[in-house]
């Protein structure tokens, strides 16, 4: 009896040490992974990946460190190493909508969009259940992967979705002028554009797409006025670049 307590107590003794252990590498694995994005914020990505990999090193499974370091990958342009970190992040926590949204940038990227479109399918319905506002946003770049592969109906579609869950969304009502436009649906195209350019005044693709089409229908008074517009748009561009330019040495 006395040897058969012996060894539970030892059992029980090395379950609390594995434990301990395991508990350890956790924190070390996040403070990695903490040390990581604050070199990403820094923008020093080679010294992030670093941290990263490290979190890795002890912990496979840690589905924050995994995924930084895919975007870390992706913002250096090292693309299908983001796709393979996004894609592991993705079996570890496929409910995450964020390894998703990312992941389809990344195969848009690749031109690869009929691998993006599920992606940003799934991460809208991740969104959505979530009630997190990036629904909206994730509709609008659905709309956008679908407009580069010329599928102006359902680009058309899904943006009218990102603008019916936030109105606005400059971006959204761009896309969808865009997309009357390409459908030769010109009136609702200058609707669209004069709604981007009441969200902001300074968008210099709104105005100038609304110059081509009033040039295209003749409407010389407007196009004159919108030329004038993007003409006093780039200046004032100009000059706010000179004064935030550095001082010569």
């Amino acid at each position: 009896m006395v040897k058969q307590n012996f060894i539970v107590k030892n059992l029980v003794w090395m379950i609390l040490l594995t434990c301990c252990i395991i508990d350890g590498c956790g924190n070390k694995a996040d403070t990695f992974n903490a040390e990581g994005l604050n070199w990403y914020n820094k923008g020093k990505y080679g010294e992030a990946m670093l941290k990263f990999q490290k979190a890795l090193e002890l912990n496979p499974n840690h589905y924050e460190a995994r995924f930084h370091l895919g975007i870390t990958y992706y913002m250096t342009n090292r693309v299908d190493e983001a796709i393979v970190e996004l894609n592991k992040a993705i079996d570890i926590n496929p409910k995450d909508p964020k390894a998703h949204y990312n992941i389809a940038f990344a195969y848009v990227a690749k031109e690869k969009v009929s691998e993006a479109l599920p992606e940003y399918q799934k991460a809208i319905e991740l969104f959505a259940a979530n009630k997190d506002k990036r629904e909206a946003e994730a509709y609008l770049y659905k709309a956008v992967a679908y407009s580069l592969i010329e599928k102006y109906d359902e680009a058309f579609a899904a943006c009218k979705k990102s603008i019916e869950l936030n109105p606005l969304i400059e971006d959204g009502h761009y896309l969808l002028g865009v997309c009357y436009y390409k459908k030769n649906m010109f009136d609702d195209a200058i609707v669209a554009f004069k709604k981007v350019v009441s969200i902001n005044p300074k968008s210099e693709k709104a105005h100038s797409l609304l110059f081509t089409i009033y040039d295209k229908l003749g409407r010389s008074e407007e196009a004159t006025e919108e030329d004038r517009i993007i003409k006093q748009l780039a200046q004032e561009r100009r000059v706010k670049g000179f004064s935030e330019s550095p001082p010569p040495k």
